[in-house]
């Protein structure tokens, strides 16, 4: 009740339900937008891309993304938001459009990769933006419900946009649902033209791109020489849990296009069950999570987190049916998450906030690294089939031993930070 009654009173405010509808039909259009893309490259017969291929497609993805993350914060203090958004989702209908040449090929041109990579980073500055315009539409005291009803009902729009997509997708074609999502898109930037000012506060001239890069280098060489070793601690941390969940999300992947598949070309499908059973345990953990890390403390949290996927992996990991795969990827998505809320917090209660933005700068590249690097490690142990089931029970034992290793590592971590300090 307590959300419910947070979401009525922000919906009372103007400014917030423009923005709100922004977030929903920009987050909409995108999950519209990747039924497409994993309907052309990763289950079309005709494109048929190995592991490795795939593996690949991560990486040309995630960690250019990853990496404008440094200097997306800038640049949204420097330029006057709204116009900034209304130009970033034109650029992103425009690209998406242009997806729309490729996703009828008979060959995954590289092309296609730097349109996606472009609707990607342009994304990217679309979220910071609705983030940092969140202040000029809400008052201070409703900050923190406001941060956490926007990005949940906009995770939700996202999830919705999927659903619409397959829908689409049945009814149609990979060239509707681009289509679509375009649609989706323009009219997100429109929403976005009606928002009322949004900052920043003053136009700030500001030093030319180049001084800007510069600047962010130092700042994160400063981070390196003077980040906690906790802080450390949690980045290792981020990373290590991602391998076990990207291995199990590659093979449910390859399974649901392979041996799963079925008659009449259901991969898509099947492995959308496998993807919904995973929605389900990030919503679980971001449920829960707040409630018990609060009652045992996040590091225990994390632990204990960190072995029910362990042991999930361990006992679902022979069978590799449909069923078994979706309550695996159910159980390893809930722990994962958890992990992943702990993190957050003990990097914002262990990092000085001097350093807090350039500290989640790179959380948001090494949790995306992490991914690339699993896909990377399932492509080299995964045939093309997925049909090898030693993998997961290796991510399980992983699993395992962070939740077991965790707790000694906080404690060693904790005394060495305090002899920094004396």
């Amino acid at each position: 009740m307590t959300f419910l009654r947070a979401l009525v009173s922000l919906m009372r405010l103007r400014g917030f339900r423009r923005l709100f509808a922004a977030r929903v039909t920009s987050q909409g259009s995108d999950g519209i937008f990747q039924v497409a893309l994993a309907s052309h490259v990763l289950f079309n017969p005709e494109q048929a891309a190995s592991p490795r291929a795939i593996a690949a497609a991560f990486a040309i993805v995630l960690l250019p993304y990853s990496a404008l993350g440094p200097f997306v914060g800038v640049l949204l203090d420097r330029w006057p938001r709204r116009r900034t958004l209304v130009v970033s989702q034109l650029l992103r209908a425009a690209a998406i459009a242009g997806v729309a040449a490729f996703v009828t090929g008979a060959t995954l041109s590289p092309v296609l990769f730097l349109l996606v990579l472009l609707v990607f980073s342009l994304n990217r500055f679309v979220l910071a933006g609705f983030s940092a315009a969140l202040p000029h539409v809400v008052r201070r005291e409703e900050l923190v419900e406001a941060n956490s009803i926007a990005p949940t009902l906009g995770s939700l729009a996202y999830a919705s946009g999927g659903a619409v997509g397959a829908g689409v997708h049945a009814l149609g074609s990979d060239v509707v649902v681009v289509l679509v999502a375009t649609g989706g898109t323009l009219t997100a930037a429109w929403v976005v033209s009606r928002l009322p000012f949004i900052g920043p506060t003053q136009e700030v001239a500001g030093p030319r791109l180049g001084q800007v890069v510069a600047a962010v280098m130092r700042g994160f060489v400063e981070m390196v020489r003077t980040l906690p070793v906790r802080g450390w601690l949690v980045l290792a941390l981020v990373f290590l849990t991602r391998l076990p969940f990207g291995i199990v999300l590659l093979q449910a992947l390859l399974l649901s296009r392979g041996p799963l598949s079925g008659a009449g070309g259901t991969g898509f499908l099947r492995f959308g069950v496998a993807a919904a059973a995973s929605a389900v345990g990030f919503a679980l953990a971001a449920f829960v999570t707040p409630w018990l890390a609060g009652r045992w403390s996040p590091v225990p949290y994390a632990a204990a987190a960190l072995a029910l996927a362990g042991a999930a992996a361990l006992g679902l990991g022979w069978w590799l049916t449909l069923w078994s795969t979706a309550l695996l990827a159910a159980l390893v998505s809930f722990g994962s998450q958890s992990v992943k809320i702990c993190c957050d917090t003990l990097m914002q209660q262990h990092v000085p906030d001097s350093l807090l933005g350039r500290a989640f700068s790179a959380y948001d590249l090494v949790y995306n690294g992490g991914l690339v690097a699993a896909a990377g490690v399932g492509a080299a142990l995964l045939p093309a089939s997925g049909l090898r089931a030693w993998p997961v029970l290796v991510t399980g034992a992983v699993y395992i031993l962070l939740g077991t290793r965790l707790q000694p590592a906080w404690r060693a971590a904790d005394r060495a930070d305090a002899r920094r300090v004396a």
